[in-house]
C-alpha cells in the first residue's frame, strides 16, 4: 500500500523525469478516442509524455472536441492487475445533433439508440396527437454530419372535409 502513493509521488515530481521510465507496475498508458483526448489529472503534458505506466487506482476521463460526445466509457481506472476498468466497452466521441428536433408541437418525437444527447446513430421517430396529421417524414437519422436526414415534420391540424358539394341527382331535383 505504501507503494502506491510513493509511485505517485514520483510521477508528479518534475525534477525525477529519470524514473518515470523504469516505472513498470500499474496501467501501460492507452490512446485516446478518435476526435478526443485524455484528461490526466495531476500531471503536466511533458510528465504523461515521459511516462510509459500509471500508478494503480489512477484515473483518466476521455473528453471530445466540441460539437461531440463521450459513448461509452467517460472514466476509466488502473485496476491492481494492470489493466483499465470496461476495456471491454469502447469509448467513443460522436458527433452531436441538435436536440430541437426530439421536440415536436402537437406531436411526439421518441428518440431510438440516444443516451444522454442525440448523437450520431440515433434516430427519432415522429407522430401527431389526435386530429392533427403529419406533414414530413415519421423518421429522422443523426448522421456523421451532425445534422439530421430529414427535416423536422410539423403536426398539422386536420381540417374537416370541404371538397366540392355532392352532385344533384336529377330526379330529385325536378321534383319526381
Amino acid at each position: 500500500m505504501l507503494l502506491v502513493p510513493l509511485t505517485l509521488l514520483v510521477l508528479l515530481e518534475p525534477n525525477l523525469a529519470a524514473v518515470h521510465v523504469n516505472l513498470t507496475e500499474g496501467c501501460q498508458i492507452i490512446h485516446p478516442p478518435r476526435d478526443g483526448g485524455i484528461r490526466y489529472r495531476g500531471l503536466t503534458p511533458e510528465e504523461v509524455r515521459s511516462v510509459r505506466f500509471l500508478p494503480f487506482d489512477y484515473e483518466i476521463e476521455y473528453v471530445c472536441r466540441p460539437d461531440r460526445e463521450i459513448l461509452g466509457p467517460k472514466v476509466r481506472k488502473c485496476q491492481r492487475d494492470g489493466t483499465w476498468t470496461a476495456m471491454g466497452q469502447p469509448s467513443r466521441c460522436l458527433r452531436t445533433c441538435p436536440r430541437l428536433q426530439l421536440s415536436l408541437e402537437n406531436g411526439v418525437a421518441v428518440a431510438r439508440a440516444m443516451e444522454r444527447v442525440p448523437v450520431e446513430g440515433t434516430w427519432a421517430e415522429f407522430s401527431c396527437n389526435p386530429g392533427f396529421r403529419l406533414l414530413g417524414s415519421p423518421r429522422s437519422n443523426c448522421t456523421k454530419t451532425g445534422r439530421w436526414s430529414t427535416p423536422k415534420p410539423v403536426c398539422e391540424l386536420r381540417r374537416p372535409f370541404s371538397g366540392p358539394p355532392p352532385p344533384i341527382q336529377p330526379h330529385l331535383a325536378s321534383g319526381l
